[in-house]
């Protein structure tokens, strides 16, 4: 008799870290905060489904944050974290030690009600976020990009 192999095609995103961070204060004074306890120094971009975005890139260490709030005017971005009040993405390699670390620091400030790491597993639809989140980001990096222009002498 043939064996049936079934293939699960849904996995945790392994480039990808998620924390969660309930404060009661705005995006730029988190981010504000941010950028004085860990150097992260977020740029605000166009609003994510409705909902803050800022984003900041780490050419040292090759990661990339993303600073979400996971509440706007109409919406909330996960269902499944009602209490959270932003989320913090990090794409690319990151090490345990570095997520203590950051969780550490994040929940040190003295604003911050607290912060966890979410595991992708809780959230229905992280693929079809991190798509949209990706989509997202080239639409604002096309319309920043500069157009070269060749200098006349």
């Amino acid at each position: 008799m043939a064996k049936k192999v079934f293939l699960e095609t849904r996995s945790e995103p392994i480039l990808f870290t998620l924390i969660g961070i309930s404060s009661h204060i705005k995006d730029f004074q988190l981010s504000y905060h941010l950028h004085k306890t860990l150097g992260l120094e977020f740029v605000k971009k166009d609003d994510f489904n409705g909902c803050s975005f800022s984003f900041f890139h780490d050419e040292d260490s090759f990661n990339s944050y993303y600073l979400l709030g996971n509440r706007g005017q109409e919406s909330i971005l996960l269902p499944e974290l009602k209490q959270t009040d932003f989320l913090l993405l990090v794409e690319g390699p990151f090490k345990k030690a570095q997520k203590d670390h950051l969780l550490d620091k994040v929940k040190g400030i003295q604003l911050v009600l607290t912060a966890f790491e979410v595991r992708f597993q809780t959230i229905k639809n992280y693929e079809s976020m991190l798509t949209d989140l990706e989509l997202h980001l080239m639409n604002i990096l096309k319309e920043e990009k500069i157009k070269y222009s060749p200098i006349k002498k």
